[in-house]
């Protein structure tokens, strides 16, 4: 076990090494050019244990291939090759990369000696292995626990527990044991693939992912979105194309649950350059544009040494195929804001004030607006650096549409969702700023989950003494937000939650004698 109290002298170097890092502000050159850099998500990629010596020029977070899988270290019996696992651990600390162990229990690429043995000498040795992984990696980032549990469960699940009550009491004890022997900190996760595609499935996932969670035992969730989980590759028999629609919803089905969700294992298996170009830009951005999914990790990035040999971004000779070039370029881009006010509302002034919600990196934002979701023609197209815009008349009693794309200097970001509106027959004639709210208003914070900043917005319609306060579930106050007496207005206040943890917390505004009180989830 891990004696959090008696740090080895790996461990303790490690953590002198990072703190002297962290007070000299010093990061290795090749950050410079990532293509996650300074973004509130990562991008990595998956990586055995020869490393291409530009790895580091394109992602900032590190997974094993074979390297963490049981069968590859204990192919013998207490004969452990740790070496190439070692490696690829070492090279993620000394990057300042997030590191996730894949994987601990796995149906495929067990040692085939654990066959042989009864099944209380299996469970033993299933939980000396947890016990070691997490002795000798206390910094790893993420573990997956349990991998693919719906397509491969293990040989020795009965000595884990088989089903049981629960229908997944293996699965339990794996985590249980994940949780004892890791570092604090350390999220565990479940890994799976063919789950968005269908709605039974993710159901089905839900329910495994809330039997752990209700046990405290989950942090995260993998969905690993291979390509053949989207559609078929061109060429192949069968030739299917899951809606993307079905995609999205049961990703955010996911996302609801509060947990960080990451996309563990990504590719596009395509040989021609021009077809996985296009399937790169229909597919990353449900994924990358999505708030509630906190990393991708892509599944090997360099031609002949790859798991699907035509999902490859760079070439064996070190050039690059145009969907790399793509991806750089759309990742250093603002994500899509969000439309806040009006959405789907009538009798709206005829010149409205349009809102939406700010996104990250954002230096400007480009307007639409039409009397059509086609927007063609488009009746407004306007280039603002703030949050909101006040338009000129529109005709009266007339429905409207209007969206919104962020502006940086890598490029622009896709439009917004569609947001409409129908107007009144009246005008408008003080600007926004000079007029006053006539409620008191706390707005959700937005975005819901977050990590590690979000943002809070509220209305007050008199001058008022004001306290806004963030609480645990227990009613204590874990950060003061705001306090002072307030103006009449609208405000907009930015939280950081990077010092607190993962959970369910609450805000609470009060304002003179009247409370008002929302629930926030932080999601690491």
């Amino acid at each position: 076990m891990v004696n959090r109290n008696d740090p080895s002298p790996e461990w303790l170097r490690r953590t002198v090494v990072v703190l002297i890092v962290c007070m000299v502000g010093f990061l290795p050159s090749q950050v410079l050019s990532q293509l996650a850099k300074g973004k509130a998500k990562f991008l990595g990629c998956g990586i055995e244990s020869v490393f291409h010596s530009n790895f580091a020029t394109y992602w900032n977070q590190v997974t094993p291939g074979n390297a963490g899988k049981w069968g590859s270290v204990e192919g013998v019996q207490d004969n452990y090759n740790w070496a190439p696992l070692d490696n690829i651990y070492n090279y993620a600390l000394s990057n300042y990369f997030p590191h996730k162990h894949h994987t601990l229990v796995w149906g495929n690429q067990q040692p085939s000696w654990i066959a042989s043995l009864d099944t209380a000498s299996q469970r033993a040795q299933v939980e000396e292995w947890i016990r070691l992984v997490g002795e000798r990696y206390p910094s790893m980032s993420f573990v997956d626990v349990v991998n693919e549990p719906f397509h491969a469960p293990p040989p020795y699940m009965n000595a884990l527990g088989g089903t049981g009550i629960t229908g997944w009491d293996w699965v339990i004890t794996a985590f249980q044991w994940a949780r004892h022997y890791s570092m604090r900190g350390v999220k565990l996760l479940v890994n799976e693939y063919n789950i968005l595609q269908d709605n039974g499935v993710t159901t089905n996932y839900l329910r495994l992912i809330d039997t752990l969670r209700v046990r405290g035992l989950i942090d995260a969730i993998g969905v690993q979105g291979h390509y053949f989980e989207f559609k078929s590759p061109a060429g192949a028999t069968p030739v299917y194309s899951y809606p993307i629609s079905t995609l999205k919803y049961n990703l955010e089905r996911l996302v609801a649950t509060g947990l960080p969700v990451y996309i563990t294992e990504f590719d596009i298996n395509e040989a021609d350059d021009n077809i996985q170009l296009q399937n790169y830009q229909t597919y990353f951005p449900l994924f990358w544009e999505n708030p509630g999914v906190k990393g991708i990790t892509l599944w090997g990035y360099v031609q002949g040494d790859i798991w699907k040999q035509n999902a490859y971004l760079v070439r064996s000779d070190g050039s690059e195929r145009p969907a790399l070039a793509w991806l750089r370029k759309y990742v250093a881009s603002p994500l899509p804001p969000v439309p806040a006010s009006p959405v789907g509302t009538t009798g709206e002034p005829r010149n409205p004030l349009l809102v939406w919600h700010p996104s990250v990196s954002a230096l400007s934002y480009r307007i639409q607006v039409s009397d059509n979701g086609r927007f063609s023609p488009v009746i407004v197209d306007s280039v603002v650096a703030d949050t909101l815009l006040r338009l000129d008349p529109l005709a009266a009693n007339t429905a409207f549409f209007w969206h919104v794309s962020a502006l940086n200097d890598s490029g622009a970001s896709a439009y917004s969702a569609t947001a409409n509106f129908t107007t009144g027959d009246q005008t408008v004639d003080a600007p926004e700023r000079e007029q006053q709210p006539v409620d008191f208003v706390l707005s959700q914070n937005y975005p819901n989950p977050f990590n590690p900043s979000t943002t809070i917005e509220f209305s007050l319609p008199l001058r008022t003494e004001v306290r806004l306060v963030l609480c645990n579930v227990l009613g204590q106050v874990v950060k003061e937000i705001a306090g002072g007496t307030y103006e009449a207005g609208r405000y907009r206040i930015s939280i950081d939650a990077s010092d607190l943890a993962s959970g369910v917390y609450f805000y609470t505004i009060r304002a003179g004698t009247i409370a008002r009180t929302k629930k926030l989830v932080v999601a690491r």
